[in-house]
């Protein structure tokens, strides 16, 4: 028996679908919207309850009557500062009120006092004594500082000028020379070491027979440190045992040191004189120990070269040393004073204020 279909309106219903709306792109099914419900409006009571403040429900409203009180016109600021200044007179601590203070014309401030003040001040600083802790204190601050400016003056004139000028820089004014030295004693505690301690530790090796020229001596230390015949020499004599003269025309005999020591003492724009002077006051094979501040020199085998011109020949130099320089000389022929030489000099060590 053959298959057959049977029509399709006897066999199948026919079904009617509601049409579908699109969302976004097309695709997706109505959602239903959720009502909101309504909030519910608070009663006056209520929100008079909420901001009512906490004393029992009281609020404090000011009429407008003639007997009315003043409208409150004062800032919060105004009410605090108030509030501060009651707080410090209950604590018993009163603020003092401080001096104006007014700009000068270069921007500076300075305190407007009063005239009559400022009299009264200038008046108890002169007869406050000088025992309380803050005032020598204060005044040993401005006599270092004036003692530092002063060093520093009179230590670039020595390095600029020759020795003779320098002589009578000193002569004309003799508070000039501890001055100086006292300015010097200042930088030395500054210095990593002293130059002169290596320089006795050197001297005390040779024989106590030996005798020493210590030219530009400053206090003598050399001498104090040492039991051998030391002759001391500088511009002034600051003790009874320091011979006062020119180190370039000194008052020795000729060929009478076996040592002769500048520590720090090269100062002047004339040194060929002052090693042309030590060539004439020591023996043969005579030593000449100096110690220099490292920045004065621009080249050390300029320096060599020059004072071998003098007679001497170098036996060692250490320049190793970070601050100072360290030569070791020997005079090996005699060379007359009365010889030309070509000047020379160190660069000047200048000190910086600080």
């Amino acid at each position: 028996m053959p298959f057959e279909v049977p029509p399709w309106e006897d066999g199948a219903e026919i079904i009617d679908f509601m049409p579908m709306t699109s969302a976004g792109n097309g695709i997706g099914a109505t959602k239903k919207s959720k009502k909101k419900k309504p909030k519910k409006k608070k009663s006056k009571a209520a929100a008079e309850a909420e901001t009512a403040p906490a004393n029992g429900g009281f609020r404090y409203r000011p009429g407008g009557g003639p007997l009315a009180p003043p409208a409150d016109t004062s800032s919060d600021d105004e009410a605090d500062d108030e509030l501060r200044a009651m707080h410090k007179v209950r604590s018993g601590g009163v603020e003092k009120q401080r001096p104006p203070v007014q700009t000068t014309k270069g921007g500076k401030k300075q305190l407007g006092l009063k005239p009559e003040l400022a009299q009264a001040a200038l008046e108890a600083m002169e007869v406050t004594p000088a025992t309380t802790e803050a005032a020598p204190s204060l005044a040993n601050k401005l006599q270092t500082e004036l003692l530092g400016g002063r060093f520093r003056y009179i230590n670039e004139q020595l390095y600029t000028m020759n020795s003779h000028k320098a002589e009578a820089m000193f002569r004309s004014d003799a508070s000039a020379f501890d001055a100086y030295h006292a300015g010097y004693r200042q930088q030395v505690e500054k210095w990593p070491a002293n130059p002169l301690n290596r320089i006795i530790k050197t001297v005390k090796r040779l024989p106590k027979t030996t005798i020493i020229g210590d030219f530009g001596c400053g206090d003598g230390k050399l001498a104090q440190s040492l039991p051998n015949k030391v002759f001391s020499m500088d511009l002034v004599a600051s003790r009874g045992d320091i011979i006062p003269c020119n180190i370039t025309n000194t008052p020795l005999e000729p060929q009478c040191l076996d040592v002769a020591v500048y520590c720090l003492s090269l100062m002047g724009t004339n040194l060929n004189d002052f090693f042309l002077e030590a060539n004439r006051v020591l023996k043969l094979h005579g030593s000449v120990y100096i110690a220099e501040i490292q920045s004065r020199f621009e080249d050390a085998r300029d320096f060599v070269r020059s004072v071998g011109a003098c007679g001497f020949d170098l036996v060692k130099k250490d320049v190793a040393v970070n601050y100072f320089y360290f030569f070791h000389f020997k005079k090996m022929r005699h060379v007359d004073k009365a010889v030309k030489l070509k000047p020379f000099s160190l660069k000047p060590c200048l000190y910086r204020k600080r």
